[in-house]
């Protein structure tokens, strides 16, 4: 029964540092992942906010040339 455990379940084969090692492994990659995706994100936003910041000071340029007409 014991042998028939460790066929169908592989991780039982390995001592529980190792998998404990592999863990914390996975855990830095996905803490990295975040970071880059935060840092992704806020650049994605800086670029938003300098496009709609062009936009309204056209618009406004616009609006006051308009009105001194």
């Amino acid at each position: 029964m014991a042998e028939q455990t460790k066929r169908e379940h592989g991780i039982f084969a390995k001592p529980l540092p190792i998998i404990l090692d592999e863990i914390e492994e996975a855990a830095a990659d996905a803490r990295k992942a975040a970071d880059q995706a935060r840092t992704a994100g806020e650049l994605a936003a800086e670029q938003v906010m300098r496009r709609l910041r062009k936009l309204f000071l056209k618009m406004a340029k616009d609006i006051q040339e308009e009105l001194e007409k």
